[in-house]
């Protein structure tokens, strides 16, 4: 099969892989389409943990194509989104339902091979089915929505709340819906990319600011009347999560959802964190939230279409990941040549 291997940092390289034989309880999946994630773009610069070389692509779907002879809850030619995070189940983390924190975890597109390929085998618990006639691209924001829903756990938005969103990608626009989907007043998404901002509006946002606004901070105080009641930062930088404790109103919340780089430090006034009495979550993969994910996206609650950017092939895989406008876009998604079965 043809796969895009990551060598070393800064070095994918697309290939011919050998594919090896199945294991008991495992399925060979024909990827459709797997979706280029912040995580990816860490792991190929370096910035991020992973096994090397690896295939890397964690938010994938794909129609089975063969399967260990013991498995009876699939068929060949079913159509799957894969979750990537896979527990032992066994660990004192997983037995406290802490799944993401388990001892022994694995993630396909992580430390295990992934989606950026022809072919993908997975352990047959990591496949949700789709139905048939359900489109493969929009099924591959199953990943990012899940990790989302942990955020969106422990933000704990009441009907009638006022909700800052810094951040205008995928992963902001997907919390824009569900912010909505919670029952939010006031949804105010800060971004610097005037056509991400557009966007968010289109989607549910009552106010979309630029993130160079000389006088953000007076602006959003005056709008929610004192600052808001949660803040959700999805960039992932030390001056964005700063930012966040200055948004956020007293006794409000403060999810730090944002991919953040190895060694990434912010500096946090104690002070301001004790008067304000504010609640500071992070979040971390997507225990138990996957099945809700597929859910929302089956039921067209949330618009994950409007969110892509580009899609390419395989072969143009580097062109991604050496792009100097990355950030411009909101989701890249690399897909097969082959037409979808």
């Amino acid at each position: 099969m043809r796969a895009s291997v990551l060598k070393s940092t800064k070095n994918i390289v697309v290939e011919e892989y050998p594919l090896r034989a199945l294991n008991n309880g495992e399925l060979l999946v024909k990827v459709a389409c797997c979706g280029v994630c912040g995580t990816d773009k860490h792991i190929f610069e370096g910035k991020s943990l992973s096994s090397i070389p690896i295939i890397l692509g964690h938010e994938y779907s794909g129609v089975i194509a063969d399967k260990s002879p013991n498995i009876k809850r699939f068929s060949i030619g079913d159509k799957v989104v894969i979750d990537p995070n896979i527990n032992c189940g066994s660990c004192k983390y997983c037995k406290k339902g802490f799944v993401n924190h388990c001892e022994n975890l694995r993630a396909l597109g992580v430390t295990l091979n992934g989606g950026f390929a022809e072919f993908s085998i997975i352990p047959d618990s990591q496949a949700y089915l789709l139905k048939n006639d359900f489109n493969l691209d929009d099924a591959a924001f199953a990943e990012p929505l899940s990790c989302c829903l942990r955020g969106i756990e422990h933000a704990n938005i009441k009907p009638g709340n006022s909700v800052v969103i810094i951040g205008g990608g995928s992963i902001g626009l997907l919390m824009v819906q569900l912010v909505n989907l919670c029952g939010a007043a006031k949804v105010i998404v800060i971004e610097a990319v005037e056509s991400k901002r557009k966007l968010a509006s289109q989607l549910g946002a009552d106010l979309a600011l630029d993130s160079t606004e000389k006088d953000l901070q007076a602006i959003i105080v005056d709008y929610t009347n004192g600052g808001a009641d949660v803040v959700i930062e999805c960039v992932g930088k030390r001056s964005t999560i700063e930012q966040s404790f200055d948004l956020v109103d007293k006794g409000g919340t403060v999810v730090i959802f944002g991919l953040v780089p190895v060694n990434e430090v912010a500096e946090i006034n104690l002070h301001k964190i004790f008067r304000k009495e504010i609640k500071i979550f992070n979040s971390f993969l997507n225990p138990f939230t996957f099945n809700s994910a597929v859910d929302l996206l089956i039921s067209g609650k949330i618009d994950v279409s409007r969110l892509i950017t580009s899609q390419t092939t395989l072969n143009n895989i580097n062109e991604i990941f050496l792009s100097n406008n990355y950030s411009s876009k909101i989701k890249i998604q690399v897909k097969n040549q082959n037409k979808e079965e």
